[in-house]
């Protein structure tokens, strides 16, 4: 097996520090390059900068997330009568396997995305906007379509309702094993569609409740 390129290494052991210590401002460049067991020169020649790295680290999860919501939700929508389920799953289920199946990574990238979230210095940075915002865009349009007598601002409350509920249970972590502590018995592909299939119905059920009759 070939070596992970050192690129590579330096995403992984940033977007783990960067989760452990509460976004960018939690860990220097020397924190950074000891994590990632490379010289700082070399942080510097693949970054630059470390904006350019935290800025990175999204780019290179939230990419392949938004692609695989991209082609989930296009095939919830070609069926002759779309359901809210279906769309909101769409939603969901990318989201649910990338935290389960990229281990580490997975669980780092979901808490970094949840501080990022309420951050107050998010829309200055524009890091959702840059990779989160498309794709709301492509839900709000599937809401549009379903719910053609829902008013666009109740349908952005809805997807903003959805993100929420979906951030911050994917966020958890140890707190969703503290309450519930035979969730540590599951294995992680049970626990996966355990959160997949129950999150998905409970945000459809909120998100159908909004809408269907709200057009104000």
């Amino acid at each position: 097996m070939s070596p992970t390129p050192t690129r590579e290494l330096i995403l992984d052991a940033a977007e783990r520090l960067f989760a452990e210590r509460g976004g960018a401002d939690g860990a220097s460049m020397r924190d950074l390059a000891a994590a990632a067991e490379v010289r700082l020169s070399q942080l510097s020649y693949y970054f630059g900068t470390k904006e350019a790295l935290y800025r990175a680290v999204f780019a290179r999860r939230a990419a392949a997330l938004a692609a695989s919501r991209g082609r989930a939700l296009a095939d919830a929508m070609a069926v002759p009568n779309p359901r809210i389920h279906a769309v909101v799953e769409a939603f969901i289920g990318p989201s649910v396997k990338q935290r389960f199946t990229e281990g580490v990574q997975g669980a780092a990238f979901a808490r970094m995305t949840a501080r990022e979230a309420v951050d107050p210095r998010e829309s200055a940075r524009g890091i959702l906007a840059e990779h989160f915002d498309p794709t709301a865009t492509d839900f709000l349009a599937a809401f549009a379509q379903l719910y053609p007598r829902a008013s666009h601002r109740v349908r952005v409350e809805a997807y903003l309702f959805m993100t929420g509920a979906l951030v911050m249970t994917m966020a958890s972590g140890d707190r969703a094993a503290r309450l519930d502590q035979g969730r540590s018995a599951l294995a992680l592909d049970e626990a996966a569609e355990l959160w997949r299939e129950r999150l998905t119905g409970f945000c459809a059920a909120g998100v159908d409740a909004l809408l269907k009759d709200n057009r104000e």
